[in-house]
């Protein structure tokens, strides 16, 4: 007890010496006020030689804070190495990721060019062939009505001759005089078959 007395008179003497660099930086035991110089594996905390020497860390294992720093660093090293392996493996995969990703909207870029060439095309030769077939229709059209109306003149034309006769007809059929009447008879009954006369043998 005298000595550890002894210690912490010591350890308080030091600490109300002006050279305060020193003071900042080394930490110290809140509880006993004694500089932290081992690690509690166990706990996993610094503590002082007071605290190892207390009851609850009889059974633990210590080791000095510059073994321990050193074992922590050793410990973040090799994370960070497995954590810089782990991060260039994901660009690797991010980057392959972006590739394929423009890869397909080129790919769509491309396949759109080419539906719309391609139904443009399609559509210049459907307007092509819709031209052609109306200007068919329409010479078809102009030749048959051309045909009709030619037939409907040559109806017409009989209709006006029959007409004609028939009046004829019916001025000599309005006539007293028979002999007229039987000459007209006798003209369209030998008409256009023989050539008829109306003289006496």
């Amino acid at each position: 007890r005298v000595n550890r007395a002894l210690v912490r008179l010591a350890e308080k003497a030091r600490a109300l010496s002006p050279n305060l660099k020193e003071k900042e930086n080394k930490l110290h035991c809140e509880k006993h006020q004694e500089e932290l110089k081992l690690f509690c594996e166990t706990d996993k905390k610094l503590i002082c030689v007071i605290c190892r020497d207390a009851r609850e860390h009889r059974e633990h294992r210590f080791i000095p804070i510059e073994e321990a720093a050193e074992n922590y660093k050793s410990q973040m090293k090799t994370s960070i190495e497995s954590f810089t392996k782990k991060n260039s493996e994901i660009q690797e995969m991010e980057q392959l990721q972006k590739t394929e990703i423009s890869g397909v909207r080129e790919q769509s870029r491309s396949l759109q060019s080419h539906i719309t060439s391609k139904f443009t095309e399609k559509r210049q030769i459907l307007a092509e062939e819709e031209q052609r077939l109306l200007k068919e229709l329409r010479e078809a059209e102009a030749k048959s009505l051309d045909i009709m109306e030619k037939n409907l003149q040559v109806i017409q034309d009989n209709s006006k001759s029959m007409q004609e006769k028939i009046t004829k007809l019916q001025e000599r059929m309005d006539q007293k005089v028979g002999v007229i009447f039987l000459t007209v008879r006798i003209y369209f009954q030998c008409r256009p078959h023989r050539k008829c006369t109306t003289s006496r043998e």
